[in-house]
């Protein structure tokens, strides 16, 4: 290693000659422009290796430098420079005859990724993941260049999909299947849906009716949680406070109707087999369609469990019909 040094610092020291040479039987002659495709970077790359001994030249050929300079860049170096590289190697670095300008450079093949390409991959990519969305480019990439190699663009969502916000789909980079960067290309994503409005003026308490409800096209990202998108979902539904024409009906804005008061006179059905019975009642809870309320009934003063039916009858769960 002691030697290796030497022959570096002879080779600073005569920086105006173009080459330092001692007698071996190895000979190793750096270029003064060397072109390598990357990633990593080995003293064949930038150097002619020759020799008796096939092995020994093998060797040296293959002697791992560290990684080559980035894609499209170029690197400058010095004998100085080169040295920690090389006494790196745990090799034997005796009988070497070294041929090494003062001065050399190694730049590193690329092919050039368009902005556009990394934009379509990744606009593709969104307009299939976000179906029925409409999606808009915010920024264009700027060009980028990457290894040679078969190049591969695979996209993938940074984060959810913001309907209200930017959406950010990042694009790696790969050639030969090896990873090289992940590029991000951020969105603008839209989702129109038909949703439930008010035709007229809403009271609280007003039961909707075909005519009071129709469906308008908005952008989604804009509303609240709960907007309905079915108009069967809001029909026959009571308001609880009022709304102006053109509102959004949510399912905050709604409530079932209250079927059933409180001391109302019930018609109480209980069904055995395919027979139904029927007897008068009263209602000793408010109920809408579906829930459960407590009636007695008038003839035999029991007390009975029922559910509120559409038509305002209550269907006992737990007797024969009192």
């Amino acid at each position: 290693m002691k030697r290796i040094r030497a022959v570096f610092l002879l080779t600073t020291m005569l920086c105006l000659v173009t080459s330092v040479v001692f007698a071996a039987n190895l000979s190793i002659a750096v270029r003064p422009e060397s072109a390598v495709n990357g990633p990593w970077l080995t003293l064949g790359d930038i150097a002619v290796v020759s020799g008796d001994s096939v092995e020994r030249v093998k060797l040296f050929r293959e002697l791992p430098l560290g990684d080559a300079p980035k894609p499209g860049t170029t690197e400058y170096l010095t004998p100085a420079t080169l040295e920690p590289k090389l006494a790196a190697n745990r090799v034997d670095f005796t009988a070497i005859t070294w041929s090494v300008p003062p001065q050399f450079s190694i730049s590193t093949r690329s092919q050039t990724v368009s902005g556009h390409h990394l934009a379509e991959a990744a606009r593709s990519f969104l307009v299939q993941t976000a179906t029925g969305s409409t999606v808009s480019l915010l920024d264009l990439p700027a060009d980028l260049p990457a290894p040679l190699g078969r190049l591969e663009l695979a996209p993938e969502l940074y984060g959810p999909i913001r309907y209200a916000g930017q959406t950010t789909v990042q694009v790696a980079i790969r050639t030969d299947g090896r990873s090289f960067v992940k590029v991000p290309v951020q969105f603008e994503v839209r989702r129109l849906l038909d949703v439930v409005v008010a035709t007229t003026n809403l009271n609280a308490g007003d039961i909707l009716t075909e005519q009071s409800v129709r469906l308008e096209r908005l952008d989604a990202g804009k509303l609240a949680p709960g907007y309905l998108t079915e108009l069967d979902k809001a029909i026959g539904l009571q308001m609880r406070y009022a709304l102006p024409p053109g509102s959004v009906i949510g399912e905050r804005n709604l409530t079932r109707p209250i079927l059933v008061k409180r001391g109302e006179s019930v018609k109480i059905v209980a069904r055995v087999g395919e027979i139904e019975v029927f007897a008068n009642g009263v209602s000793y809870a408010q109920g809408a369609a579906g829930d459960l309320v407590r009636v007695q009934n008038l003839v035999t003063k029991k007390f009975l469990t029922g559910r509120v039916q559409n038509d305002k009858s209550v269907l006992v769960l737990n007797q024969t019909g009192g």
